[in-house]
């Protein structure tokens, strides 16, 4: 028994040496060829300062920051299993396909071109640690909640006292019975003023790895706290809505029952909604079905249209139990998205460039941020329309294509476009149809 574990620990050594020693080769093709502009350690020509050559090459590096940062995205893993799925899909596709570096930036640096050999390499090593990558799991109500704290915030999340005029609640603009959201391009705020953003859903919020498109909010609870106090949404703030809630005094004992005190603070309204949020997890779905060991549950196109998600590179950004919400990309990454949009090019609706549009920048004030958005939830994306931040498009199939065009590069064949529909529809919840 000693001597098995004593080779077992030794082929573990090994096989995480022989990993090390090859992971190192692949760093170093990596930070010889595509860390000038995929990081924050640039190493710029002599000629970079030169007026036009500077802009130019400000905005691929711009550009290459917004895409993908390997201090962020890759470096950061010791391990094989702990790279994350997206990173090892967007690289195998990039790499596959002799997209990076762009031939435009080849010709002008010829010490940056990936050769033949150190292509297989990278896709021999990326296609390895696939082959260890599970397939999605399927969505599950896992969490342990408070269910008195969870009733309290179901009752506040539909209360219309925390408007200032009573007309208004969450749920206002995240309807439950319209896929968490208002199905409006922009919600309607007290006295009504439109807002500047499309509303995302609330159904399984809590696995967003920051809440709003523009990540300004850690989490469920520190996003409950905006809406109330926003002049254009609730118009209100605590001490007002406290004020109208402590006349309550069936809703006051309840709180006393959760929060084991006479007084209520705006922090213990946020946290129960956001206990309640919480508990919108959807895992009904066919897909999730499928996923759990039913494999007659989706039919032969649905089938095709999941394989063609993954081929078309759309799980690269859409993963996690929710199928996106795990991170920040670039709207517009192979095209221009809101040129295009601003002149209604490609079917798009003109419409002008406003201040949400630079998205994460509005936090971060970093240039590479502009254009940079949370990446939407997918699961229930059939009822959630209209669709993108700004609310422009009204169908999945104008979304496959735009996002297709814009993000990939690609015109999608209508029939391939289908499928993915087909697919996409799987994923909404049964008990909300």
């Amino acid at each position: 028994m000693i001597i098995r574990s004593f080779v077992l620990i030794f082929l573990f050594f090994l096989q995480s040496s022989a990993y090390a020693v090859e992971k190192r080769e692949i760093d170093s093709i990596f930070k010889a060829k595509c860390m000038d502009c995929h990081s924050n350690e640039t190493h710029l020509p002599w000629y970079a300062e030169l007026p036009i050559a500077k802009q130019l090459i400000t905005a691929d590096i711009n550009k290459g920051r917004s895409y993908f940062l390997f201090s962020r995205d890759f470096f950061q893993y010791e391990n094989h299993e702990d790279i994350p799925k997206h990173v090892i899909k967007r690289l195998q596709h990039e790499i596959a396909h002799d997209y990076m570096p762009p031939y435009i930036y080849r010709f002008a640096h010829l010490d940056k071109i990936i050769s033949q050999e150190e292509k297989q390499k990278i896709l021999a090593f990326l296609n390895q640690q696939e082959e260890s990558l599970l397939e999605p799991l399927p969505l599950k109500s896992e969490l342990k909640l408070d269910s008195k704290k969870v009733a309290l915030g179901k009752k506040l999340y539909h209360d219309t006292r925390l408007s200032h005029d009573n007309s208004l609640s969450c749920a206002s603009c995240h309807d439950l019975a319209k896929g968490g959201t208002d199905q409006a391009i922009s919600s309607t705020g007290i006295n009504g003023q439109i807002g500047p953003i499309n509303s995302p859903t609330t159904y399984n919020s809590v696995y967003n790895i920051r809440q709003f498109w523009d990540g300004r909010a850690q989490d469920l609870e520190e996003q409950a706290h905006g809406p109330v106090n926003n002049p254009g949404e609730m118009g209100s703030d605590w001490k007002e809505v406290i004020a109208k809630l402590k006349k309550d005094s069936e809703l006051m004992q309840e709180f006393k029952e959760v929060y084991d005190t006479k007084k209520i603070t705006g922090d213990m309204i946020a946290n129960a909604i956001a206990e309640f949020e919480k508990s919108l997890i959807t895992a009904n779905s066919r897909f999730d079905a499928y996923l759990r060991g039913d494999k007659t549950v989706l039919s032969q196109s649905e089938l095709k249209g999941y394989k063609l998600f993954e081929k078309h590179n759309c799980s690269s950004c859409h993963f996690g139990k929710a199928i996106g919400g795990r991170t920040f990309r670039k709207m517009g990454i192979a095209h221009d998205y809101f040129n295009d949009r601003k002149q209604g090019l490609n079917g798009l609706k003109a419409k002008a460039i406003t201040e949400v549009d630079a998205g994460l920048f509005n936090q971060t004030h970093k240039e590479a941020d502009i254009g940079v958005f949370k990446v939407p939830i997918l699961r229930n994306i059939e009822l959630s329309f209209p669709y993108l931040h700004d609310g422009s498009l009204n169908t999945l199939e104008q979304t496959v294509e735009v996002m297709a065009y814009y993000q990939n590069g690609t015109k999608i064949k209508k029939q391939e476009r289908d499928l993915i529909v087909a697919f996409l529809k799987t994923l909404t919840d049964e008990d909300l149809k």
